[in-house]
């Protein structure tokens, strides 16, 4: 004789790990990772690490390896005294000179530009070690993706702004622990606006491919024409100066538009079309060049249409090279090799390949 097992209403309410449903913690996770493929990105980039996190559910955490700890944790006051040495790694890596003073950093952490106007928040997410000394840093920003009409399609990409690790500190796996620290604060943050994570984007140097290539991200290429399946060149993208006159609007002295690799991380999706490419494109230029110069950075309104003018001279140039040409495919190292190997031109961009103080990096 048979017998039907009869649960008790205790245990209708276990979960799978043995929980309660509503409080499971693991629960929740996967909930997440359901709607948020950033979050299984970076889960997947956990399981492969070396280091104990102590959540997952959080950007600011504690990690451990063997006896050594270290710290995690997004910077998002501008009093926050750890700046200063975030600023210190900016001014060894790209010089002095070349860096906004720490009062610009201090002023982006809470979405405010020089001149006091409202700017998306720069995020700064930094490792420390148990003494408190920041070994790593990296910077960037959560954009919308906009239709045609501009409006936001409830989908974001984050930016990458600056993945820094003081020479004495690489190979160690910092800057990919805070880039998946990275991830799981930008989902948050689009999470509490109701919003997707889509992907993540930056410009990244020849010698930091690499490592780039080894959290998912890619290189992009475009078939040269409609229809051509044998032929693709990597995409042309130039970052417009950054730094501009405020009397004239005219590119400030000394500095200048630079062509940069375009890389792409979509977290094992289905890769961006070009619209999508577009449009990451597009809140690049308006975040980084647009945003960052308000009307009431300049001395009058002809010297901010002059900027703004400038600016959409590469927009322009951006949405006419991909309306021109074919379909797009994403490439790292590896996948480049083996289709030239196949018969596949694979074309560099060999005008963003800039000479390096730092030489070859290793985060």
């Amino acid at each position: 004789m048979g017998f039907e097992q009869v649960r008790s209403p205790q245990q209708e309410s276990v979960c799978p790990h043995g929980n309660d449903p509503s409080r499971c913690s693991r629960c929740a996770w996967e909930r997440r990772v359901e709607d948020q493929p950033a979050l299984k990105a970076a889960g997947s980039l956990m399981e492969k690490s070396r280091f104990k996190r102590s959540t997952v559910e959080s950007s600011n955490c504690e990690l451990e390896i063997g006896e050594k700890k270290y710290a995690i944790e997004l910077l998002d006051r501008s009093d926050h005294p750890d700046l200063a040495q975030v600023q210190t790694l900016f001014e060894q890596e790209f010089g002095e000179e070349e860096v906004d003073p720490e009062e610009v950093l201090r002023s982006a952490v809470e979405g405010r530009t020089p001149w006091g106007t409202k700017d998306l928040p720069y995020r700064v997410y930094a490792l420390k070690d148990s003494e408190g000394r920041v070994l790593s840093a990296l910077t960037g920003g959560l954009l919308d993706m906009r239709n045609a009409d501009g409006d936001p399609t409830g989908e974001t990409v984050f930016m990458v702004g600056y993945a820094l690790t003081p020479e004495e500190s690489r190979g160690k796996g910092f800057a990919r622990e805070a880039y998946i620290s990275a991830l799981i604060g930008a989902t948050a943050e689009a999470e509490e606006a109701g919003k997707k994570l889509s992907f993540a984007a930056g410009e990244c140097t020849p010698n930091s491919e690499r490592f780039w290539n080894n959290v998912g991200w890619k290189r992009v290429y475009a078939a040269e024409s409609p229809g051509e399946t044998k032929s693709y060149n990597e995409l042309r993208y130039v970052q417009p100066a950054l730094d501009f006159d405020t009397a004239t609007g005219e590119v400030a002295e000394g500095a200048g538009e630079s062509p940069e690799h375009l890389m792409i991380d979509s977290f094992n999706r289905m890769p961006p079309n070009k619209e999508q490419i577009l449009e990451t494109v597009q809140e690049f230029y308006r975040w980084c060049n647009l945003a960052t110069y308000p009307r009431e950075a300049f001395a009058s309104d002809e010297a901010y249409q002059r900027q703004i003018a400038y600016v959409k001279t590469f927009q322009d140039r951006f949405q006419d090279e991909l309306a021109s040409s074919g379909q797009l495919i994403y490439l790292d190292q590896k996948s480049r090799s083996k289709a030239t190997e196949k018969g596949v031109v694979i074309r560099e961009y060999e005008e963003a390949d800039h000479k390096e103080k730092s030489g070859e990096e290793n985060f």
